[in-house]
């Protein structure tokens, strides 16, 4: 779905000039259970969910419904803040937020309804908070997630995979902290999906 045929200009999530995205393939299976059945078992558990949110606005057959985003993150943000003890500020701070940003065009793309859900919650503390994405590397899996496997395995590590190709950042952007690579300190994992119709998970 891009006009691109060289990868590293077709792949430019936050880009200046990104265009359109390219679909992916994976798989990825997570196994949940209790605190006691981890223990019990003698394991370690990767991490452990702290908050969750789903809603859909059935808006749009595929343009996003960003007020109604912005409000469905606000309420996610207001439980972890619930669960954490963390004000916003401090959530910033020991948080990254991993995107689902698929480098559509600008008008009304996944970027832009991200960046406005981000900076409505956490408003003067947007560029603390650290942006990862990893659709610059996979495309966009078709019933998958990648993401919250790095999200994961980052928080376990800590360490993350830079933004792909970021190399020229749509001004929109320029105050954000986007991951570079390498070494994280952060312990919670915030990841945000968006998609036609105006799902949010």
């Amino acid at each position: 779905a891009t006009v691109e045929s060289n990868v590293s200009q077709a792949a430019l999530p936050f880009g200046a000039k990104r265009n359109g995205m390219i679909l992916g393939s994976g798989a990825s299976a997570f196994v949940f259970e209790n605190e006691a059945g981890v223990a019990q078992r003698g394991m370690h558990a990767i991490g452990s969910v702290v908050a969750s949110h789903f809603s859909n606005s059935a808006f749009h057959g595929t343009r996003l419904d960003g007020p109604f985003i912005c409000k469905a993150f606000e309420s996610f943000a207001h439980e972890l803040e619930a669960k954490t003890g963390y004000d916003r500020a401090t959530l910033a701070r020991k948080s990254f937020f991993m995107s689902h940003e698929t480098y559509t065009p600008a008008r009304g793309g996944s970027s832009q309804a991200e960046v406005d859900a981000i900076r409505y919650v956490f408003g003067d503390s947007t560029p603390e908070l650290l942006i990862a994405n990893t659709k610059g590397y996979t495309g966009h899996p078709m019933g998958a997630t990648l993401e919250d496997v790095v999200a994961l395995k980052g928080l376990q590590r800590s360490t993350l995979p830079a933004v792909a190709n970021l190399t020229d950042v749509d001004p929109a952007f320029a105050d954000l902290n986007f991951a570079a690579g390498g070494e994280i300190d952060r312990e919670i994992g915030i990841r945000f999906a968006a998609g036609f119709g105006s799902q949010v998970a």
